[in-house]
């Protein structure tokens, strides 16, 4: 190196800056150090020991030119040079006592060339042992939470939400405590949440400010939830209300369900997250309901996608203003392999669909499915949506077809689970799940038999030109015809009578829907072909 670049380097490094995340370090959690200095070129060293050990400087084992190896190599150019260590006592060597009392570690960024900076001293702060129920917050001892208590004082210690810290659950927790979101755009939850198969319960949260994202947890940046299920949830917010979570800028949500009530007064409301920017959410479900009536991107799984969103699905009712689907609101990202179940999906304005809100070329959706009598609401569908690939629900409820069209994996993913005599597609090994499906779906018959007792009630011949006749030995009280969007295209009443005939010669050639309620209340649905 030329003596004036030396001694610029040099002089630059005399101003250098240093800094860390986590900041404060945390004793027993990864650190990753960025030195901010002049330019030392490509080939960067990081000389490193302990400043403050019980109160005495520790002089490392390596020496000045020793840490020129790829152990001590730091990452960046131009000025900028990162260094992680992932385990502090390790590093250094100490052992459990030493790393009781160590408060500070120094720090020099240096090349080969002689360019070095002046001292840099980073804070170190001991790590919490046996907080919660139990545990470090590390990978091989984390932080236990298996109280209502626990959640509680979880939720209101921002330090535990960071990079590095490590949460398990060990018991279903009622949260009805919980007076606000875990993680928020000043201080997002960017640590790794492990449900272990358990459910958090009756969670009630109420957000009223403008832009602030409402959820289970607030704003995850980088963080990872597995493995949850969040059960009898009731969240109310403006802007980014998910039941799990209302702003998943980065990080993952997998194998993870939610149910109860979700509803905003703005943007993106999900009935599992709010807004995916660019996170994944994989192998998850949702069977709550979404309501908000006044903006923009509702859906059943996620109100707005800009990441990638695959092997989920959707049960719920949805209500929404504009972009309002099944399963995704607004998408301008990927989802694949999803299917929406929801019973109807209503919106107020245009963007409507069974499974999307629009369909355009940044609406990155393959490999998707729709039941095909979800209700359209208060409106009928749409051109502008995403009504993915159509399914019958006598289809969609064969396990062997269903798992055939999403491909998901029920070995070791997914089950089929039983609620009270329904079968419905489960997350393996988790607590609390109950059948989201509408009622409708398991109703719903391709051909001539109904819901309700068949030996009571027939309708033919199916398919028909014109003539459909409708008998039943106790009597019809009332019949409708709707199309598949869900639009009314002929009511009657029976007046009790034990055989009606109505004439579909003028309607035209496609698939309906017969609603036929007879004496005593007991209704049953057709599928209804018109040739």
């Amino acid at each position: 190196m030329a003596l004036g670049l030396w001694l610029s380097c040099l002089a630059d490094g005399q101003n250098a800056r240093i800094t860390t995340s986590p900041s404060p370090a945390v004793s027993n959690k990864p650190v990753e150090v960025t030195i901010t200095t002049g330019d030392l070129g490509s080939e960067v060293f990081c000389y490193t020991w302990c400043k403050s050990l019980n109160g005495v400087e520790k002089n490392p084992e390596w020496t000045w030119d020793g840490v020129n190896t790829d152990k001590f190599r730091m990452n960046g150019s131009n000025g900028n040079y990162t260094f992680t260590i992932n385990s502090i006592k390790e590093f250094y060597g100490l052992t459990d006592d030493e790393l009781a009392g160590l408060t500070s570690l120094g720090f020099i960024a240096k090349n080969t060339y002689g360019g070095q900076t002046s001292d840099l001293f980073i804070e170190v702060v001991q790590g919490r042992r046996d907080a919660y129920s139990g545990g470090e917050g590390t990978p091989e001892s984390p932080f236990i939470l298996k109280t209502p208590a626990d959640l509680k004082a979880f939720a209101e210690t921002p330090a535990d939400w960071g990079t590095g810290c490590f949460i398990r659950l060990e018991s279903d927790i009622d949260a009805s405590a919980l007076t606000g979101s875990i993680g928020s755009k000043s201080i997002p939850f960017s640590a790794t949440f492990d449900g272990n198969g358990y459910c958090i319960k009756n969670l009630d949260l109420h957000a009223e400010t403008t832009g602030s994202a409402a959820g289970l947890f607030g704003v995850v940046k980088g963080g990872t939830i597995t493995d949850l299920g969040l059960t009898d949830a009731a969240v109310e917010g403006k802007t980014y209300v998910g039941l799990l979570a209302g702003y998943l800028e980065s990080g993952s949500i997998e194998r993870c369900f939610t149910s109860g009530t979700v509803s905003g007064t703005s943007i993106c409301v999900g009935g599992l997250v709010g807004e995916n920017v660019a996170g994944v959410v994989r192998d998850c479900y949702s069977g709550a309901k979404v309501i908000n009536s006044e903006d923009y991107a509702t859906g059943g799984l996620a109100g707005k996608n800009s990441g990638v969103i695959s092997n989920t699905y959707a049960a719920g009712e949805v209500e929404g203003y504009d972009y309002v689907g099944g399963l995704i609101g607004a998408n301008y990202g990927t989802v694949k392999n999803s299917v929406a179940l929801n019973k109807s999906v209503t919106a107020y304005n245009d963007f409507v669909a069974r499974f999307g809100g629009n369909n355009n070329s940044r609406n990155i959706s393959s490999d998707n499915y729709s039941w095909d009598e979800i209700k359209a609401g208060h409106f009928v569908w749409t051109s502008h949506g995403d009504h993915a690939l159509m399914q019958y629900s006598t289809d969609l409820r064969n396990t062997a077809k269903f798992e055939s069209l999403t491909g998901w994996d029920f070995e070791n993913v997914w089950e089929w689970k039983t609620d009270n005599g329904r079968e419905f597609p489960a997350l393996r090994g988790m607590t609390g799940q109950k059948c989201p499906l509408p009622e409708l779906y398991f109703q719903i018959s391709t051909a001539v038999e109904g819901v309700g007792d068949v030996a009571a009630i027939m309708v033919g011949p199916n398919p028909t030109s014109g003539e459909l006749r409708i008998t039943s030995g106790a009597g019809i009280m009332d019949y409708a015809l709707f199309t598949l969007n869900g639009s009314t295209v002929l009511m009657g009443d029976g007046a009790d009578a034990t055989d009606i005939s109505i004439d579909l010669s003028d309607f035209g050639v496609g698939l309906y829907i017969l609603q036929v309620a007879e004496t005593g209340g007991s209704k049953s649905i057709f599928k209804i072909v018109k040739k």
